[in-house]
């Protein structure tokens, strides 16, 4: 991660035998990453204020996923929103990610290898942060903030990092909820019948992601959604009357 610019760690649920300071000294020269590193008991608490989640998978896919090679996937992630937050998840050597971890990202991502499909972790993190590198370096980036080109006139990387005033690109914890009352949703109209829950709260947590959704839109879809679901359970109020004429007020 340092050798490629990369700066935030988060372990989740790290062995009993984990100690920050073996860490330490493992990663000469790493301080700026080993600092700030977080170490949390679940995938929620990672997640919390992220916006878009790739998860690494050397399996088949499952439900249609989409499936990116680290070059595409660093294209993906630079091509974002301004101010969107990225994650990238990596699972145990020995058995990977969860299946339900995987179904939650916007996308996988598989490295390209010949019959032998299995990395060692730190060769994997390695190939994915120097494919973002790469691609970050094509577009002119520097870490440093020195000027970069493109629309609208010269602007640093310390300004690209910035989000538009006002606006808050809606998280990965925010969508979750979104993606429970949707499913609950077509499940009561009989959508769901033919199509496993799996395979919607998939197609639902990929297209959410990969739109860059505000918070202020998502909370509108929500919305949404919550409304046609009441007047599912409302069927004898007219749908077409305000809220406070449904409710009986003058």
């Amino acid at each position: 991660m340092a050798n490629m610019g990369l700066h935030q760690l988060v372990v989740v649920d790290a062995a009993p035998s984990w100690d920050p300071e073996t860490v330490r000294w493992l990663a000469p020269g790493s301080s700026a990453i080993t600092d700030r590193l977080r170490v949390v008991a679940t995938l929620e608490e990672a997640l919390e204020d992220v916006h878009v989640v790739y998860a690494t998978s050397a399996r088949h896919r499952r439900h249609q996923q989409v499936v990116l090679e680290p070059r595409e996937a660093a294209d993906a992630v630079l091509d974002g929103p301004v101010g969107q937050r990225v994650a990238i998840l990596f699972g145990r050597e020995d058995f990977g990610l969860p299946a339900e971890v995987s179904q939650a990202a916007a996308a996988l991502i598989r490295i390209p290898t010949d019959v032998h499909a299995s990395l060692n972790l730190g060769q994997a993190v390695l190939l994915v942060a120097h494919h973002l590198f790469e691609q970050a370096r094509a577009r002119g980036l520097d870490a440093e903030g020195r000027p970069v080109s493109g629309r609208g006139g010269p602007r640093t990387t310390a300004d690209l990092a910035q989000p538009a005033p006002g606006v808050r690109l809606a998280t990965v914890a925010e969508m979750s909820p979104f993606v429970d009352d949707t499913v609950t949703l077509l499940r009561r109209v009989g959508y769901a019948k033919d199509k496993t829950e799996e395979r919607l709260r998939v197609t639902l947590h990929e297209g959410l992601q990969r739109a860059g959704l505000t918070d202020r839109q998502l909370r509108a879809l929500r919305g949404v959604v919550r409304r046609v679901d009441w007047a599912l359970h409302h069927p004898e109020v007219d749908p077409s009357l305000t809220r406070r004429e449904q409710d009986g007020d003058d």
